[in-house]
């Protein structure tokens, strides 16, 4: 059991682990809490649109941090990992955890917008997912993968597969409104990309000295 826990953990790049890590914890603890009957860490952190107007501001974001139960922790939990370690290819750990972050708030910000009265609690990590599909179309859109190691196809069309699949999963438990939130995570990493690539492009190039060019070919 031990060795293949290492097993699993060895490929993961550290800003994935430390993901990883937070979510287990708060989705333990959340449990643990249920179970003794001694706080309900699922009223304090998921996302109440009526709590959050009347200065629960923290929740837009933390409702990412618990699962809207065990197989959305499960199932998102694997894509976080596989997804994760993709990006983190290209980005720092912060850059990762900060593009979670923003995608989580937007979906987040989204369910205050659209359902501002609804008395139901929104969890789960779908939000993120989403973001980090997009994010992966569009920094490796053009690369090949095999889908369960079956069907080759490219990133973007793999991306596109997995939107498509779980938003049909969450429109019969969660309603179009809810899969539309949850979207709203992936529109708002998509957007975020778009403008960070326009500040990259109008940033002034920058003329290497030719002493450093030495260095360099040294």
């Amino acid at each position: 059991m031990k060795h293949s826990w290492r097993q699993f953990l060895s490929p993961l790049t550290a800003g994935v682990r430390v993901l990883l890590s937070l979510l287990a914890s708060a989705y333990l603890a959340a449990l643990l809490g249920r179970f003794t009957r001694t706080f309900d860490l699922y009223a304090w952190l998921a996302l109440s649109p009526p709590a959050f107007w009347d200065g629960h501001v923290w929740q837009a974001v933390t409702y990412a941090l618990l699962p809207a139960g065990f197989f959305d922790f499960v199932l998102n939990g694997v894509m976080l990992a596989w997804l994760g370690v993709w990006l983190e290819r290209v980005w720092s750990r912060h850059e990762l955890w900060i593009y979670c972050l923003l995608s989580a708030l937007g979906a987040g910000l989204a369910k205050v917008v659209l359902m501002p009265h609804d008395p139901f609690l929104m969890a789960g990590t779908t939000a993120m997912v989403f973001g980090l599909l997009a994010a992966w179309a569009r920094l490796f859109g053009h690369e090949r993968v095999d889908v369960m190691g079956v069907w080759p196809m490219s990133a973007r069309q793999a991306a596109l597969l997995f939107a498509v699949i779980s938003l049909l999963g969450m429109l019969p438990c969660a309603g179009p409104v809810n899969a539309l939130v949850m979207l709203c995570g992936g529109i708002t990493g998509w957007i975020y990309l778009a403008i960070r690539l326009k500040f990259i492009r109008a940033q002034p190039s920058q003329v290497v000295p030719n002493e450093r060019i030495g260095k360099l070919e040294l």
